[in-house]
């Protein structure tokens, strides 16, 4: 599996200042595992963990990496941690960071949010930008948790301003129907959500849980299923 892959994949788990859901919903800590196949075939598995400071700050860290066959020969490994917390049910991101490895030169990525200055400061090979924040604006990871409280509010349509390297993107979200989804903690009731090409489940009876993701691409199938919650 090419690290473009398995970045991709990593990536596509990010579906998980702004706003908590409606309802003022927070997400619970939580440890769950992932496997990652490509076209049927396993390449990689995605460990994802949020744990929450002494300090109040919230800490989610999703760190995939191949295994198998596919790991003697390409060893590719994605960490990526956001820092955030929460003032009045309003979230607030402090620090994104991530670091890529494999058989190319490792990438580092990091933001940092000034909320004082209302700068987010990004760094990427060498270099650093600045970039003015927006109302909302949140990284690309810990916006997962607001996205839960949504869509756990019965939001059906949702945008959120994401600070992406040296620009402030719309990432755009529609909820569809519930279905059932097989996983390895037992068949469950999931909403689906979908992102462009990207198409993910969330469970409510654990906790809006991610317990499945497909994305389509012109010749490939990535996909993600949960395999364990600890």
């Amino acid at each position: 599996m090419s690290r473009p892959a398995l970045l991709l994949l990593s990536l596509c788990l990010l579906l998980l200042s702004g706003m908590a859901g409606a309802d003022g919903y927070r997400p619970q800590p939580f440890h769950a595992r992932y496997s990652v196949h490509v076209n049927g075939l396993k390449v990689g598995e995605i460990d994802r963990n949020l744990r929450i400071e002494a300090d109040g700050r919230y800490v989610l860290e999703n760190l995939a990496y191949t295994t198998g066959l596919v790991a003697l020969f390409k060893k590719d490994r994605a960490l990526e941690r956001s820092t955030w917390v929460y003032n009045d049910d309003h979230v607030k991101p402090i620090e994104y960071f991530a670091h890529y490895t494999g058989r190319a030169k490792d990438v580092i990525e990091r933001l940092d949010f000034d909320w004082q200055r209302n700068i987010v400061s990004s760094l990427r090979d060498g270099k650093i930008t600045e970039v003015t924040l927006v109302p909302g604006a949140m990284d690309k990871l810990m916006h997962q948790a607001v996205l839960r409280g949504d869509v756990a509010a019965g939001m059906q349509h949702i945008e959120y301003p994401i600070a992406d390297r040296d620009d402030i993107k719309p990432y755009v979200y529609d909820v569809l129907d519930s279905e059932e989804v097989v996983t390895g903690r037992g068949t469950v009731r999931a909403i689906k959500v979908r992102k462009g090409t990207t198409t993910f489940w969330l469970a409510p009876e654990w906790d809006y849980l991610l317990v499945k993701l497909v994305q389509e691409n012109d010749d490939s199938t990535y996909a993600s299923y949960l395999q364990a919650e600890k």
